[in-house]
């Protein structure tokens, strides 16, 4: 696989490359997620702090990610030594979207005027699925600015079908 992109994309790519198979693949997704969503703006601060010795931060990370695969283990390391600790939660996210596009994978982000219940959800997340010919994984948000309506984004393409939207379109068309 070439290596391409940000240093987050080129650390994913890189982990992608030596894990040895799929169920290995899974796990250091949720390290990555585990690690990305535990390492808050103080945790990172300490680790890239110079005023505390580097190997007293490399046994505190060390500690912490103890029981994390030993790939992950290993690009904590370097990413600690080489002041990049910083990447990981932009790691984990791209490491995620290399995984889910390799799997056919579409990840789409809703968002609603009104909370929606799981069944709405999932017919949502069907429709979607139907209409890209690809397995969708939505995130949900709630925005009352909307009015009504939703909108999707889904990859690259966004389609705004908000009330707001409509409204807008409403005056332009009116004004002339």
């Amino acid at each position: 696989m070439p290596v391409s992109g940000s240093a987050a994309r080129r650390y994913a790519e890189a982990i992608l490359e030596l894990a040895p198979d799929e169920p290995s693949v899974t796990a250091l997704r949720g390290s990555l997620e585990r690690i990305a969503s535990a390492l808050d703006r103080s945790a990172i601060a300490a680790l890239r702090d110079p005023a505390i010795p580097l190997a007293t931060r490399e046994k505190a990370l060390g500690e912490a990610v103890k029981d994390e695969p030993v790939l992950i283990r290993s690009v904590l390391s370097l990413l600690i030594e080489h002041g990049r600790i910083a990447l990981v939660p932009a790691i984990a996210r791209e490491f995620g979207v290399i995984v889910d596009a390799r799997e056919g994978v579409a990840n789409a982000r809703v968002t609603t005027a009104v909370e929606l219940n799981d069944r709405d959800r999932d017919a949502l997340v069907r429709r979607l699925e139907r209409a890209s010919g690809r397995k969708v994984r939505a995130s949900f948000a709630v925005d009352p600015a909307l009015i009504g309506g939703a909108k999707v984004q889904l990859g690259d393409h966004l389609v705004d079908a908000s009330l707001e939207a409509q409204l807008r379109a409403l005056a332009r068309q009116l004004a002339t």
